[in-house]
């Protein structure tokens, strides 16, 4: 699988999937700062926006923990994911809510409820919501997602369990945000967090509400896009749904000439959830080039790319959209942290070895094959 963590943190979960997802699968985590991610984690990091980095799509599973509630952008957020997912892939998210906190044992249990009710002053007055997770399917709905599942955890434990001295910790380094809402005093935060440590106190200290969503339709804006797209796009981009395979039919049989208009599209769809990525080049509203590839790992040559299928349309030769298309199939091989690039040309193919010559490639092998 091809999976995306967005706020990947220290990179725990990352980690996780990539031992899940094994040699043949990827993790690709995001944050706005990296410094504090795990980098020998076998997976792939990049530092920035989700809104604002330029993500290859056509992932198979994109995991958010604890993000949303921060973020007054949201409903944006869940609209790049869902542009970022293959269709049929699936979006799992976790989010607090911070109005199911309730103290039911404590020697202040009066400071204490004051300061739960200072956390949730002090989301409001960012313009947030602090129940976020209890109201996160809507907007996954919005967006076009289908809600296959939704679970609510109350963190219910006594002082100095794990998520009590998380609570702390926080109250300490907000403490100034807490205060700034009127809500509490410094006497009501020091009583929490001494709450916080006492195994004798007990508490709901907030909920997790957990959704799994699945992309099985193109939302509005994406139809738009896709329509604007097929339109007037010029240059290269990902082929992701249905419509845009079927689109590049007649352009690959010139490669594959015993491909099946009445199959080709599912064949390709199927290539895709085992890692196949394929790009197309529009120049005037026509498509003019095809690459179809996967990264993949293996004992000979480590990390690289291999390319599937590689065709610009014969009566568009000469024009230098293979070698454009080449150029950012190179830079796509260094940004998923590929070694080197392979292929295989038919013997017959003396253009193309040409081609391939010229773009710095060599005749590294033998290719042979038998029918079964």
């Amino acid at each position: 699988m091809k999976c995306l963590e967005v706020g990947v943190g220290t990179g725990s979960l990352a980690v996780w999937m990539k031992n899940e997802t094994g040699s043949e699968g990827s993790v690709l985590g995001v944050d706005l700062t990296i410094k504090h991610a795990d980098c020998k984690g076998g997976y792939e990091l990049l530092e920035g926006n989700i809104l604002e980095l330029d993500i290859t799509k056509g992932f198979d599973l994109i995991h958010v923990r604890y993000l949303l509630i921060h973020n007054t952008a949201a409903q944006a957020i869940i609209k790049k994911l869902y542009t970022l997912l293959k269709p049929d892939g699936k979006l799992v998210i976790e989010e607090p809510d911070f109005t199911l906190a309730k103290w039911m044992d404590a020697k202040a249990l009066l400071a204490c409820r004051r300061v739960n009710s200072a956390i949730c002053k002090m989301f409001e007055g960012k313009g947030l919501k602090p129940h976020y997770g209890s109201t996160a399917h809507l907007q996954l709905q919005e967006a076009g997602f289908e809600i296959l599942e939704s679970k609510s955890y109350l963190h219910l434990c006594s002082g100095d369990e794990d998520v009590a001295k998380v609570m702390a910790l926080s109250a300490k380094a907000l403490s100034d945000a807490y205060l700034a809402t009127g809500v509490c005093s410094e006497d009501d935060i020091s009583s929490y967090i001494q709450a916080c440590t006492d195994p004798d106190s007990l508490a709901v200290y907030y909920a997790t509400v957990a959704h799994v969503a699945v992309k099985n339709a193109l939302s509005v804006v994406e139809e738009e896009e896709k329509h604007e797209r097929t339109e007037a796009e010029e240059g290269i981009f990902c082929v992701e749904d249905k419509t845009g395979i079927s689109a590049c039919f007649s352009l690959m049989k010139q490669l594959r000439p015993h491909l099946k208009a009445e199959e080709f599209t599912q064949e390709v769809m199927a290539q895709m959830q085992e890692g196949y990525t394929l790009f197309a080049m529009r120049k005037a509203s026509k498509t003019v080039a095809l690459c179809g590839c996967r990264v993949k790992t293996n004992l000979a040559w480590g990390k690289h790319l291999y390319i599937d299928d590689l065709i610009s349309s014969e009566d568009e030769r000469s024009l230098g959209y293979g070698k454009e298309m080449m150029a950012y199939v190179i830079r796509f091989s260094k940004e998923k942290g590929c070694q080197e690039i392979h292929l295989d040309s038919g013997v017959q193919r003396f253009q193309a070895h040409k081609f391939y010559m010229r773009e710095g490639f060599k005749i590294a092998s033998h290719h042979f094959s038998k029918e079964l």
